[in-house]
């Protein structure tokens, strides 16, 4: 079951995000095995993913993307062995938005970051070309075909777009 963030305000309708997240489900590619959720680029998940990214709570590129998510994977771990205290129990913190025009490799590249992150990172494709995505991310043209909220609270609002 996902667990939505913690910093979803009180009375945002959360059974229409999950929903929404459910509503249109599959593998990223051919053989994949990781469903992820296909959502349409909405008015409201475009501006609420240039907030995001104005406010440079965002990641680009699936290379930079898996360097991120690494390098806060090995400070949690860090951090439980310096407190002893085991990690809390799984909760969606992070969120990887791809492009629908990706290659087959990149999107296993997305599959793999998904599986190797499955307790904090939700994945979702935006129904929309790389170009499109980026002008709408950007206001300019400019290719995107990976973006990663990389702050709970920005997931959090990112996900309330879905509402």
């Amino acid at each position: 079951m996902l667990k939505l963030p913690k910093e979803i305000p009180a009375g945002v309708p959360t059974d229409t995000i999950l929903s929404r997240l459910s509503a249109d489900t599959r593998p990223l590619w051919e053989r994949g095995t990781h469903p992820v959720a296909f959502l349409d680029l909405s008015v409201k998940l475009a501006e609420a993913l240039r907030w995001a990214a104005g406010l440079g709570f965002t990641t680009q590129g699936l290379e930079q993307i898996s360097k991120t998510l690494e390098r806060e994977e090995n400070g949690l771990a860090l951090v439980a062995e310096k407190t002893g205290v085991a990690r809390a129990s799984a909760r969606i913190s992070r969120i990887l938005f791809m492009a629908s025009d990706g290659s087959e490799r990149f999107f296993r590249e997305g599959e793999s970051l998904l599986k190797r992150y499955p307790d904090r990172l939700l994945g979702c494709v935006v129904q929309t070309a790389g170009e499109d995505f980026g002008e709408a991310l950007f206001g300019a043209p400019k290719l995107v075909r990976a973006v990663l909220i990389h702050d709970k609270k920005a997931a959090a609002r990112v996900l309330q777009s879905l509402s």
